[in-house]
Parts: structure tokens; sequence; C-alpha cells
């Protein structure tokens, strides 16, 4: 509240933030007016407005109707979300044009849209707060100023943000390593399952538990295909909705395509011949994580290309797959 005279508290005119309270949620978009009660020949006005940034950000201010019943106005907005580390601030101005015109009542000088960023309490500070009347040079008109507060709730909300595999093409009957990053984007500490699938089938399932607000984690799954038959798969990894979570649109990701083939196919192509047997030979002995390690031509998944490779892939040599 801005600092007044004994006058401004005597007088019936008064500026406030309305709602005095609002309550919202986190990435939620709202607005509050600025409005003026019992004014008598208004002609312009101008405020301060500051606000936690963290908590909320200032999108857009608009002029209200007020003023603009008597006649054009000319107006000024500035917004600075970043005014200080700290806090947002916004100036707002506005004025009548021409001379001896003013309006006099209660209404609505501006409308201020704001955007939730996080959970968390602020001050909606009205302050340097300015009535002038339609003499020349305007007269201050005493008033009072009340600012208003703002509750922003936490909410729940998880996404799958990264999805990357070993390989594109396995041998049918080994393993795959399948790699998620998840974050907590809202304001709990949760504990929750997430689930890769390949194609329709759920393939394993995790619990990822006390991840905190901000965090991220990142989950590894070991895919066996004993069993998948020959082909493509599409695979996507699905975090499961935390309680009260609404935003799920980004709680599933799917990454491109897995193909199981035959053992000693490193190059994907269906088949198993001298191109493959070369690429392994070009490899051999390399071990994660010298670079030039080679996921493919590691068939048994075991972190480095050795004999047991060869062995695998010689043994299929010359085999196609449907």
């Amino acid at each position: 509240m801005a600092v007044v005279s004994p006058e401004a508290w005597a007088s019936s005119t008064s500026v406030s933030v309305h709602p005095t309270t609002s309550n919202v949620d986190a990435g939620e978009t709202f607005k509050v007016n600025v409005t003026i009660t019992e004014v008598t020949n208004l002609t312009g006005w101008e405020f301060k407005l500051f606000y936690l940034n963290q908590i909320v950000n200032c999108t857009r201010v608009t002029e209200g109707p007020f003023l603009k019943q008597a006649g054009s106005t000319f107006k000024i907005f500035d917004i600075t979300d970043d005014y200080n580390a700290t806090h947002g601030r916004i100036l707002a101005g506005c004025t009548l044009l021409g001379q001896d015109v003013s309006a006099s009542g209660s209404g609505t000088l501006a409308t201020i849209t704001f955007e939730a960023i996080t959970g968390g309490q602020t001050p909606l500070h009205l302050i340097d707060t300015k009535l002038g009347d339609e003499k020349i040079p305007p007269q201050p008109i005493p008033h009072v100023a009340f600012g208003g507060v703002v509750n922003v709730g936490a909410i729940h909300d998880l996404a799958v943000l990264d999805l990357t595999l070993s390989k594109t093409a396995v041998g049918q009957g080994y393993t795959l390593t399948i790699n998620t990053t998840i974050e907590n984007q809202g304001g709990f500490t949760e504990t929750f399952n997430v689930t890769v699938h390949a194609n329709s089938t759920a393939l394993e399932t995790q619990e990822l538990v006390d991840l905190g607000p901000t965090a991220r984690t990142t989950a590894s799954f070991k895919w066996n295909t004993t069993g998948s038959s020959y082909g493509n798969y599409s695979i996507m990894v699905y975090a499961w909705p935390a309680a009260g979570e609404t935003d799920i649109a980004d709680n599933t990701l799917t990454e491109g395509w897995v193909l199981v083939t035959i053992p000693g196919d490193v190059d994907g192509d269906k088949d198993v011949d001298i191109y493959d047997i070369v690429r392994m030979a070009g490899v051999y002995g390399v071990r994660k994580p010298d670079p030039q390690y080679d996921p493919y031509a590691d068939i048994d998944d075991d972190g480095d290309i050795d004999i047991y490779d060869i062995v695998i892939a010689a043994g299929n040599y010359g085999k196609l797959s449907p």
C-alpha cells in the first residue's frame, strides 16, 4: 500500500487491486483489475505494481473502460518481469486527451493478465499511485491505495523428456538397452511407475521413488527379445500420471523403430553376410567406452566385441529373416 497523507485517509477515493486475493494453479493464466472508487473529475492516473517474478509473470496490461467513457485517451504500459533479481514491475499510466475533460464515479482503470509460474504466494504491491484532476496544471486527488495477493497452488506434473536406444537393430533372442529421462515439472515430490512398451506389449515397469520438484532422473531398461517375432517395433515410454495430474500429454514418448532380426545382422538389412562379418572384424576387441565401440557388433550386448559375437554371426552366416 502506498504511503498516504491524513488528507488522503479522509478521502473516500481509493485505488485497489481486485480481487484482493487470487487463488490459482501453477501454469494458469489469470487476470486482476486495478479499480477506482468514488473519484471526482479524474483526468489522469498512474501506478506501479510489484510482484515476485518466480511466482507470477505479467503477460499483458490493457486499459479499462473508466477513463474512456469521457473521451480519447493516451496510455503508457511498461512490463518488466525481470525488474530485479526477485521482482517484476508494471508501470502504467493513462490520461484523457484535451482540456477540461474528466471522469467521475467508480470503475476499472486497467486489467492485468498474469501467468502463474510455480507454487507459492506473491503480494501485488500497488505503490506510487497518482491521480490528477482536470485543472491546468493538474492537481493531485487525495486517495488511498490497496494491493492484493496471489496464491499459486503447486501441481502434479511428470514429463518424459528423452528416450534413447542402444541400437535400432537387435538379434532375436538378445538384448538392447532403453534409457529414458523423466522430469518432475510439478511442485510435489513424486513416487511413480514408468513402463516401456514395444508396440502394444509392455516390456517392463519400474518404480521411481522420491523425485523432487524440478528434478530429473534417468531410468534404464533391458529388452530381451527372446520370443519376439522378426520385424519392426515402435518403442514407447509411459510415465504413469501422479495423483491429481492433469497435464498428461507429455507423459508418453515414442521413439522410432527397432528391428528384431537374425543375430549377426549388424547392418540391419535382414541377412547375415560378408558385410556384417567385415564390420565386426573392424572393431574386434573394442570395449565400452572406447569411441570405436559399435553396439551393433556387440551382439550379446555385454559391452565388448569378442569371439563370442563372431561365433554368433558365423553360426547364422547366409541366413535371411522374413
